[in-house]
């Protein structure tokens, strides 16, 4: 192989197979890996990384080498998926618990202790989902993938849907209203004045 053709296959042909190959395998291993990402989800991500990197970029691995060890990869997030999916106490080893951190708005202090989260952070997951405080929530809580799930109180969830739909027609009010305005000043007058 000439030497213009080898750095050819070495800077350009080399990182891009190892990058579709990278895109290849994580497509393969479904949606779930492309969502929140449980702790293990997370490890095959990086070790996807550092194959490409190690393979694309600083050519410690050859192409062959780095292949096999994407589809390694690739193929033990599906097998473990498959028996997370059999087992649910597998699952629970890989994936976690859910902790709930918020139960019928008592605040659960050891439950924030063991996962390490401040009343600050908490009281901004519930300015997300539009609570102000966490005597609001019915239940919050941490799921395995580390998102925050908060439902709350009946009386909370009515008061959030009447103000959205109010939100709704003071949006629909202001949308006339520019309408309106922008047909000009003749479209502002009334037929009765």
């Amino acid at each position: 192989m000439s030497r213009a053709w080898a750095a050819i296959y070495s800077y350009l042909l080399r990182p891009v197979a190892v990058y579709f190959a990278a895109l290849g395998t994580v497509r393969l291993m479904g949606k779930r890996a492309l969502g929140q990402l449980s702790l293990f989800d997370l490890v095959i991500m990086v070790g996807i990384g550092e194959i490409v990197v190690l393979v694309g970029l600083e050519r410690k691995v050859s192409l062959v080498d780095g292949l096999l060890m994407l589809g390694l990869l690739g193929g033990l997030e599906v097998f473990i998926s498959v028996l997370a999916f059999r087992w649910r106490w597998f699952a629970r080893l890989i994936e976690g618990e859910p902790t709930v951190l918020v139960h019928e708005g008592r605040l659960l202090r050891p439950n924030l202790r063991r996962e390490h989260i401040s009343l600050r952070d908490l009281r901004q997951e519930l300015r997300k989902k539009g609570l102000e405080d966490y005597k609001e929530a019915k239940e919050v809580v941490l799921e395995a993938c580390g998102k925050v799930s908060v439902i709350p109180r009946e009386e909370v969830a009515e008061s959030l849907a009447r103000i959205r739909a109010e939100l709704a027609l003071i949006r629909e009010e202001l949308g006339r209203l520019v309408r309106q305005e922008g047909a000009g000043p003749e479209a502002n007058t009334r037929p009765d004045e």
